[in-house]
């Protein structure tokens, strides 16, 4: 297996995994939070998608899918929403989205992910688009900005739901 197969093999696991946790919730589980100030799990769902579509086309220097297919409109979000620095209400009104609308949404970046990592060879991981961040190479943001971004929100996704009784996977 080479560094390529490898890094599919751990986005397509994330990705099956997010979606397998967050599609038999119910919208009261999706929007719940243990805390005041805390994130629920439909924000969570929501915001791992966006952030993975921002920073993959960005490093492509395509239009992410959230505006070229006008996602934003189809949830009635600001086309710029990241999901950092939000508002309660803004996070209140992401959790309370349909999840089959996100669920969708998320499976278009993660296809999109699927093809632009299918196209790299493993010597364009060491390729760093921004000459401004050297250090920030292909491979870095795929780590950060992809799976270990993804899989630390997969994290708090099942800690929320554990708080609500539901039991971990196994």
């Amino acid at each position: 297996m080479d560094a390529i197969q490898f890094i599919l093999t751990a986005v397509n696991s994330l990705h099956s995994a997010t979606v397998n946790d967050v599609k038999i919730l119910t919208p009261a589980q999706l929007k719940w939070k243990p805390a005041t100030g805390a994130n629920p799990v439909g924000f969570l769902f929501w915001h791992i998608a966006r952030v993975e579509d921002n920073f993959t086309n960005s490093w492509q220097k395509k239009t992410p899918a959230w505006e070229e297919d006008r996602w934003y409109e189809k949830m009635g979000l600001d086309a710029k929403a990241f999901g950092m620095g939000f508002q309660a209400a803004e996070v209140d009104t992401i959790a309370a989205l349909p999840l089959p609308t996100v669920i969708d949404y998320a499976e278009k970046v993660y296809r999109n992910t699927a093809v632009y990592l299918q196209s790299l060879s493993p010597d364009k991981l060491d390729a760093a688009p921004n000459p401004e961040r050297p250090t920030w190479t292909i491979g870095m943001m795929i780590n950060n900005f992809v799976i270990a971004h993804g899989w630390w929100h997969l994290g708090e996704i099942r800690y929320v739901k554990g708080l609500q009784g539901m039991p971990a996977p196994r």
